[in-house]
């Protein structure tokens, strides 16, 4: 019998069951041990995996968007001539075509359902790739299928802005990370109204804008759904679903469309029944601007270099900065022009049968600029003939011509009557300055000069016959008296004539340049039109402009016109000034009496350079300043004519501008000049004995005295060699 002791003794564990427990402890420490390594290791591994990922995404290429909204149209606008409101006249379309950029809001909702629908089911809920529909397409890639379809909306917009499309898969991959890191940095509206704007919509076309403007003449936010659908099917490929030519292919492609929207929840049932039955109706409206002529005008051409030239100052551009900047910055410039105006000097222009021919074989060229007192330019022309392309040579804005005559006015008169040298009606000596022979400064004159252009000296003149006449020799000895370098300072510090030279051997601080216009380089008709505003707007100089304000995209000023005046002569002075001008047209002699337009006020002055190599006019209304030449483009010739033919041109355009002007305007007048009578013989006010009188304007503190010549007493007339050469004092 066995003790109890020995009956609760547990029983030993066989061996081979010892080793088999062994085996296991071991094998479960090792396979935990082993799947701890390769745990750790897989966290290690998708840290890096996961840092190198996210450095891929921060250091992919994001595309700007700021930038991109940079490279739209450019919209130029002008005043209806009836209300005064600004309309859209011409767009310019840069290196992107023709895209008008949209904002979000200007989007109808129906549109952002109906492109998201079509192109991108998932778009809300992604974060820029749609891994399922990105594998489902590698794989029917890899297996010889369709590649396509594996794009979002935000892979889609990468592909159009940078123009990488290549079937690869580095591509591809780049996308994805391209993809990833534009939707960490912009929000899914401003993706979507990137991609609404850059999107190829046939013609040339991009942007929903500016097909909604050609397909159906309408803006982007004034379409229906089904219009917005027939836009949206043309992004497939718009060679074969755009609406014109293909109006099959793009009902059809609207039908998927609607089907899709219908899928995702966008549209009921009976609205897709209402939607696949409803036809669209094209009505091609002007994407390229309101021109009847492939050329943009003559005064488009001007804005568009003076927006560039100002650019380049505003902004220290170059020019091929500046004007890739305006053609692709999605601007809106407001312009000065009159399109009435505008198109009256055009048409004009356009038939060379209107001009008088002269006597040359071939016919010369002209140019014409018409500026409001404002400083606005309201029509340019800058060639005869019909216009054959768009930015030619404008001669009117940048030609460089001798003004000759035109120049005295604003010189030699001006500054004399400013500086009470002279008044309205003193009398000076028509007589050569320096006699055939004579030697100056080692120039010894062949002939007496200055020559007058009817070819002698009338003896005594008073001013208002010299203006008349255009005498050269007053200007000269008015010159002489003031310096040259004071008529210089003149011409360029107050009325901004750019192109004066004051250095070198042939320089412009001289008699002949200063008192005659023949100048070393040579004045634009533009500028020799803003020099002349001070006499027909009381002696300010406002700043030639063609435009008022630049305006980018946002509204916010990339430029703005100088309109402040300044004054550069006085009223007094501009007052007696354009009293003078006035007898050039309204009376003889008078060289300018063929521009008067019977009823209204006007002013003026001819010109004639040397040897008659260009031929100006320079005409004023209250309302409205022109200029004309007429020249040869090419080189110095001699022009030959029977009759002066710019006044008659400038009449031939400014009446029919006149004919909606009101011919009881006129010009300004200073309160401080007066009208009187004077007599013609002495230039002093008429006593009783004076027999030849007119009657002439003058400043009230600067008054002739009365003539008492006429009356038997005695007078002086002669030169004060120290002063005034060649001014006769009356005493």
């Amino acid at each position: 019998m066995q003790s109890k002791k020995n009956n609760d003794r547990p029983k030993e564990t066989p061996v081979w069951l010892k080793i088999i427990k062994g085996f296991f402890r071991f094998f479960a420490r090792a396979l935990v041990t082993v799947l701890s390594v390769i745990i750790i290791s897989g966290c290690i591994i998708g840290c890096v995996l996961a840092t190198v990922i996210l450095g891929m995404v921060d250091d992919a290429d994001v595309i700007d968007l700021d930038q991109l909204e940079l490279s739209y149209t450019t919209i130029i606008y002008t005043r209806d001539s009836e209300t005064g409101v600004y309309v859209e006249d011409t767009k310019l379309y840069g290196e992107s075509g023709k895209l008008i950029w949209a904002d979000y809001d200007q989007f109808p909702d129906y549109l952002i359902d109906t492109v998201v629908a079509a192109e991108d089911k998932r778009f809300w809920q992604h974060q820029g790739v749609d891994f399922a529909r990105t594998i489902q397409a590698t794989l029917s890639f890899l297996s010889g299928g369709d590649s396509g379809g594996g794009s979002t909306i935000t892979q889609q917009l990468i592909k159009n802005v940078t123009g990488a499309n290549e079937v690869r898969i580095d591509r591809k991959v780049k996308e994805i990370f391209n993809a990833l890191a534009l939707e960490k940095r912009y929000s899914k509206e401003q993706i979507l109204e990137a991609y609404l704007n850059v999107i190829a919509l046939g013609y040339n076309t991009k942007g929903v804008q500016a097909a909604a403007n050609m397909y159906y003449d309408k803006d982007i936010s004034e379409l229906t759904l089904a219009e917005c659908a027939g836009l949206i099917a043309i992004t497939n490929n718009p060679s074969i679903y755009e609406p014109f030519g293909h109006p099959e292919n793009n009902k059809g492609r609207r039908e998927y469309i609607f089907s899709e929207m219908l899928e995702v929840g966008y549209i009921s049932r009976s609205e897709y029944d209402v939607l696949v039955e409803t036809d669209i109706v094209t009505s091609k409206g002007q994407v390229t601007g309101t021109s009847s002529s492939k050329y943009t005008s003559w005064f488009i051409d001007y804005v568009i270099d003076d927006v560039i030239s100002d650019l380049m100052d505003e902004y220290g551009w170059d020019k091929k900065t500046a004007e890739y900047n305006l053609y692709n910055g999605g601007y809106r410039v407001y312009t000065t022009v009159d399109n009435r105006i505008q198109n009256i000097a055009e048409e004009y222009y356009e038939d060379t049968e209107n001009f008088e021919k002269v006597l040359n074989k071939v016919q010369p060229d002209s140019a014409f600029v018409v500026l409001n007192y404002d400083g606005e330019v309201v029509a340019i022309v800058g060639g005869k003939g019909e216009k054959t392309g768009s930015r030619l040579f404008n001669i009117a804005a940048h030609g460089k011509r001798h003004i000759g005559s035109t120049i005295k006015p604003i010189s030699s008169y001006a500054l004399a009557i400013e500086n009470d040298f002279i008044t309205y009606s003193t009398v000076i000596t028509d007589e050569p300055i320096y006699k055939a022979g004579e030697t100056v400064g080692g120039t010894t004159f062949k002939a007496d000069w200055p020559i007058n252009y009817y070819k002698g000296y009338l003896g005594d003149v008073t001013v208002k016959e010299a203006v008349q006449r255009s005498i050269n020799t007053i200007p000269v000895k008015l010159v002489e008296h003031l310096t040259p370098r004071t008529v210089f300072d003149f011409l360029t510090q107050k009325l901004h004539i750019s192109t004066l030279v004051d250095s070198g051997a042939n320089n412009d601080v001289a008699v002949a340049p200063m008192a005659l216009g023949s100048f070393t380089q040579g004045v634009s008709p533009i500028e020799l039109a803003g020099a002349y505003q001070m006499i027909g707007n009381g002696g300010l100089y406002i700043e030639p402009h063609s435009y008022t304000e630049v305006l980018d995209s946002e509204g916010a000023v990339v430029l703005k016109a100088n309109t402040a005046p300044e004054r550069v002569i006085s009223s007094e002075t501009a007052t007696i000034l354009n009293k003078l001008c006035q007898a050039v047209v309204n009376s003889a002699p008078g060289t300018g009496t063929p521009a008067n337009i019977p009823g209204f006020t006007v002013a003026g002055k001819t010109g004639s350079a040397s040897d008659n190599t260009d031929l100006w006019f320079v005409g004023m209304t209250p309302q409205y300043l022109g200029v004309v030449w007429l020249g040869y483009s090419e080189g110095m010739k001699e022009i030959v004519y029977q009759t002066y033919p710019t006044p008659k041109i400038w009449k031939s355009i400014m009446a029919e501008v006149m004919k909606n002007e009101d011919p009881t305007v006129s010009f300004p007048e200073s309160s401080n000049v007066v009208a009187a009578t004077y007599c013609t013989r002495s230039g002093d006010l008429a006593g009783s004995s004076c027999t030849q009188t007119s009657t002439g304007w003058y400043k009230k503190d600067n008054m002739p005295g009365t003539c008492y010549a006429c009356s038997g007493g005695i007078g002086f007339w002669e030169d004060d060699e120290n002063d005034n050469p060649g001014i006769i004092i009356n005493g």
